[in-house]
């Protein structure tokens, strides 16, 4: 009776083992280009009033 050894090929690589690099890195592209706005455009404020100036009055003394 002799030890009988069984040799196979491994099986090859499925297509996520083959392409996850790339998938996680566009995956990450896109992320921060949504995180980041995407675009550089100016944002345009809104049409705020501005405040006026306080007229308070000025003494005139001896001092």
């Amino acid at each position: 009776m002799g030890v009988k050894y069984v040799l196979t090929e491994p099986a090859p690589p499925g297509w996520w083992a083959k392409n996850k690099v790339i998938v996680c890195s566009v995956a990450c592209l896109l992320i921060g280009l949504y995180i980041g706005g995407g675009n550089d455009g100016q944002a345009v404020p809104a049409n705020t009033p501005t405040p006026t100036p306080s007229v308070t009055p000025t003494r005139t003394g001896k001092g």
